[in-house]
């Protein structure tokens, strides 16, 4: 329930719902950003360093070069023989992209290019790390060794060329370094030499290693002395395996048999090699490929035509016999109109068996090209049978010079052409040509495809910025603590009393004191229209409406966990109330690190424990009239045992005596959730008050807080939000803090 007379206070000291009706949830928001600039500062900063650390990195090219894989169809006569689909499908067949792009990505094709290249061999300048290889891109000529002359790093455009590097295989992988020296010699080191070696430029060194003998050819090294090359010989498999997953094959265009090869890498000269290399491997393979089918098909039909020919010769010969030894009869037009169609018939059909036996080595029974052969045959033997009845039922004279003529035509013409094509497979199988060509050889990459610099920084800053404003975000809604008073009064049903503002004035008092410039820290005292100073003004107005129903003049404050300002807020309190013309007495009841006596200036002694200890004591150790009106009960000396001091009697009766002597006691306890010393003193207070810091004090530690002290009897009547800022409440609130601000400067410019 609200305490009568309260209203104006609350109005100046505390932000009730009704002021905040219609703030959406934007200047909340901007609000939270402002209070956390630093963390999203930062966070920005953390990944542009890092962004700019991927863009000095080795950048990353792409070469490329175009494959035309053609169609059968597109091949020349003079290199593709007619009876070629006959014997061998596979050169009618169209070319299936698909399956040349495997190819160009098998291991074959590969591992030549890596035998050719030798790219197993890796060799490279030793650079710094991050910003070497990124140096040396922009440095020209030759550099000077190492940094700081150690390290052996090169930083310009140094070179070495490996011929021969050949390891034990137990040393595939393993690094090796090879140091340039004088007169054309080197030093060769690695951790399976017993000592670093020397060697000569240009000549085939062998060197005795742990593992066996390794073989070392260094052709030319360009580079001053003490400059350090990397040398690696890689597993022949790893370094195949390697360019694979690396080889991107595409075609370019729907059907247009035409692929596109790319790779990536660091090197573009090794890039564009590398792919040249693949390039030729695969077109000689098509080559031969092509020419090994040609010599199979050569031999194949160099092997029918001895058949074919006693096969026509005794064709002539029946043909010569029955002309002989009867009356020749003249056929017909139609005779002759159907001997044609059967002759063509059988050589159609003849073809189709022959390329059906092909084709039943290398298909089963059910593959589309031989159930499409199959139909061809059963149609063309359809045929064949319709044309043989026609010619049954001419007279039998005519039908056997017929059937003569037509066995000499068939035998004559296959005969024909076998010799045709095996001289046109021939030329196929001397010129070696193929249906693959290389169209655009790979050239060296001068732009990188990655990392962009500006692109990369953008991004990074970017990121950086996200990233600040969701970890902002995250930490609100898991650790951070409290910033609506509004959020407080619907969460624990306590009134927030006073939203006491971060002073910057008693930040330099702070610095003072630890630099031993000053022994007087109290805000209120050097600074009194301070804004913070104000606030606790407004809340002593509230105060007093308060303590015209509690149960004594004893007020408490207190918090749940350390360094939420609740001693600042006590010492200036207290020191306020006394300028009101109020008997004060300031109580340090935190008999564990209480340090209330330093903000006055005030020296150890006796306070608290010792009164505790022995109670005739209470009026000498009171330090009186530190400042008008204003006394104070220091904590004393740290004793072992505070909870067993102050749960007794002794301490209740003091309070009681105190309570008598003076207008108000302001009791400062030790931290709530801390330890149990606030609990076991809360119920001597009659007002009990909160403290909790701004965007650090959670709402469940108010709660527990509140819980406890209920536990012991005594009633939290509200609570004081310290140290909220003016800036990060500016959105939420515009101009409301500003103008109480301009008016408490202006005081203290009088004041000054």
């Amino acid at each position: 329930m609200r305490i009568p007379g309260t209203a104006m206070n609350v109005e100046q000291t505390s932000i009730s719902s009704s002021v905040l009706a219609g703030h959406g949830d934007l200047p909340q928001m901007l609000d939270l950003l402002v209070r956390h600039w630093r963390t999203i500062a930062i966070t920005t900063g953390v990944c542009l360093l890092l962004g700019g650390v991927i863009a000095l990195t080795s950048p990353i090219y792409q070469a490329n070069l175009l494959l035309r894989v053609e169609d059968q169809g597109d091949v020349p006569s003079t290199s593709k023989p007619e009876l070629l689909s006959i014997v061998s499908p596979s050169f009618d067949a169209k070319s299936n992209a698909e399956a040349e792009m495997q190819v160009i990505r098998s291991r074959l094709i590969v591992a030549n290019a890596v035998d050719k290249l030798k790219l197993d061999l890796i060799s490279a300048p030793h650079r710094f790390p991050l910003i070497g290889a990124w140096l040396a891109r922009h440095n020209t000529g030759l550099s000077k060794p190492g940094l700081l002359g150690l390290g052996g790093y090169a930083w310009g455009e140094e070179q070495i060329d490996v011929d021969t590097f050949d390891v034990p295989r137990k040393l595939e992988g393993r690094p090796f370094a090879v140091t340039a020296l004088t007169g054309g010699r080197y030093e060769l080191s690695g951790s399976d030499l017993a000592s670093p070696v020397t060697g000569t430029v240009g000549k085939t060194e062998t060197f005795k290693t742990k593992k066996g003998d390794l073989t070392l050819r260094v052709e030319r090294i360009v580079a001053a002395p003490g400059i350090r090359f990397d040398l690696k010989r890689a597993s022949r498999q790893d370094a195949i395996d390697e360019i694979q997953k690396r080889l991107q094959v595409v075609e370019q265009g729907d059907k247009s048999n035409v692929l596109n090869v790319s790779m990536r890498g660091s090197d573009p000269e090794w890039l564009s090699g590398t792919l040249n290399a693949i390039g030729d491997e695969y077109v000689s393979e098509n080559n031969d490929r092509n020419a090994t089918i040609a010599a199979n098909s050569l031999t194949f039909l160099e092997h029918q035509l001895p058949a074919m020919k006693a096969e026509m010769e005794a064709a002539e010969h029946r043909y010569n016999a029955y002309r002989n030894s009867n009356t020749l009869v003249d056929a017909s037009e139609e005779g002759r109109l159907i001997m044609q169609r059967i002759a063509d018939a059988e050589v159609q059909l003849l073809n189709l068996q022959r390329t059906r036996a092909e084709l039943a080595d290398r298909y089963t029974p059910s593959h589309p090209i031989v159930v499409a052969v199959d139909n061809q045959i059963a149609l063309t033997q359809q045929y064949l049978n319709n044309q043989k009845t026609r010619m049954k039922a001419m007279p039998l004279e005519e039908q056997g010079a017929l059937g003569l003529m037509r066995d000499v035509r068939v035998t004559t013409e296959l005969y024909s052409t076998v010799r045709n094509n095996i001289e046109e497979l021939r030329l196929v199988q001397a010129s070696k040509a193929g249906f693959a060509q290389v169209i655009d050889r790979a050239e060296a990459p001068e732009h990188p495809v990655r990392p962009i610099a500006s692109l990369i920084v953008f991004a990074s800053a970017l990121l950086g910025l996200f990233a600040g404003v969701a970890i902002t975000y995250v930490r609100q809604l898991l650790i951070a603590g409290v910033t609506e008073p509004e959020e407080v009064e619907a969460r624990t049903g306590l009134m927030v009393y006073a939203m006491v503002p971060h002073s910057a004035k008693q930040h330099e008092l702070d610095r003072r004191a630890k630099a031993s410039e000053a022994n007087d820290l109290i805000l209120a005292h050097r600074y009194p229209r301070d804004p913070t100073v104000e606030s606790l003004r407004s809340f002593r107005s509230a105060l007093q409406f308060a303590l015209q129903g509690a149960p004594n003049n004893i007020v408490m404050l207190a918090g749940p966990l350390p360094q939420v300002g609740k001693s600042f807020v006590a010492a200036n309190l207290a020191l306020i109330m006394a300028m009101a013309g109020k008997r004060v007495l300031l109580v340090d009841g935190d008999l564990r690190k209480g340090t209330l006596h330093r903000s006055f200036g005030l020296e150890t002694g006796a306070g608290l424990a010792e009164v505790l200890a022995d109670p005739t004591l209470f009026p000498e150790v009171i330090r009186r009239d530190v400042l008008p009106n204003l006394d104070i009960l220091m904590c004393g000396t740290y004793p072992p045992n505070p909870s067993e001091l102050l749960n007794g009697t002794v301490f209740d009766n003091l309070m009681h005596k105190a309570s008598a002597q003076y207008d108000i006691v302001l009791l400062d306890s030790a931290p709530a959730l801390a330890v149990s010393d606030a609990g076991i003193i809360a119920p001597c207070a009659g007002s009990v008050f909160l403290v909790a810091r701004f965007s650090e004090t959670r709402i469940s530690e108010i709660e527990e807080t509140t819980k406890r002290f209920a536990q012991t009897g005594a009633r939290v009547c509200g609570v004081m939000l310290n140290g909220f800022t003016m800036q990060s409440m500016k959105y939420l609130h515009p101009g409301r803090y500003g103008s109480h601000a301009y008016i408490a400067s202006h005081y203290n410019a009088s004041a000054k």
